[in-house]
C-alpha cells in the first residue's frame, strides 16, 4: 500500500509540473511552429541603397497579430514623406522607381532612430513579400530595407 502512496504521489507532482510548465511550452510551440511555417525570414538588418539606413529588425507574432519591430539599432537619414512598405522584390530589386509597385504600405516611420514597430494587416501573408523598405514616396528615393 506505500508503494501505491509513493507512485501516486509522483504522478500527481509530474501533473502538476507539467501544468506549471504548460504556458511556457505552448508559447514555445507556438513561435516554432511560425518559424517551420514561414517562408520568410523572422529578422535581418536593413541595406542601405540611396540615403543612410542601418540596424536590424524582426517580425514578431503576438496572438493573432504580426509585427515588424525595428530594433534599437536602427537609423535612417531624416527625409520627407518616409513610409514602410512591404515590397515582393528583393532588395536587391528594388529602387526609388519601382519600390511601390505590387507594395502594400503599412505606415509612416514613426522616427529616424531606436526601437518602432508596425503591424502588419490581418488579410496580408509575409510570405508573398520580398522585403521591408523604407522609401520616400514624394520624391521616389529608396533609403534601402531589408529582405524578408
Amino acid at each position: 500500500m506505500t508503494y501505491l502512496k509513493t507512485i501516486l504521489a509522483a504522478a500527481a507532482i509530474s501533473v502538476t509540473g507539467m501544468a506549471a510548465c504548460a504556458p511556457a511550452l505552448a508559447q514555445a510551440q507556438v513561435e516554432a511552429s511560425i518559424t517551420q511555417s514561414a517562408d520568410y525570414a523572422t529578422s535581418g538588418d536593413f541595406v542601405r541603397k540611396s540615403k543612410r539606413l542601418k540596424g536590424s529588425w524582426t517580425v514578431e507574432q503576438r496572438g493573432e497579430k504580426t509585427f515588424i519591430v525595428f530594433a534599437d539599432d536602427f537609423r535612417a537619414a531624416n527625409g520627407p514623406d518616409l513610409k514602410i512598405f512591404l515590397s515582393p522584390k528583393s532588395i536587391a530589386n528594388a529602387t526609388g522607381k519601382n519600390a511601390v509597385d505590387g507594395s502594400i504600405n503599412i505606415g509612416e516611420l514613426k522616427k529616424t532612430k531606436g526601437t518602432q514597430e508596425y503591424e502588419v494587416p490581418a488579410d496580408i501573408n509575409l510570405a508573398d513579400f520580398g522585403s521591408v523598405l523604407v522609401h520616400c514616396e514624394a520624391y521616389s528615393v529608396l533609403w534601402g530595407g531589408g529582405n524578408l
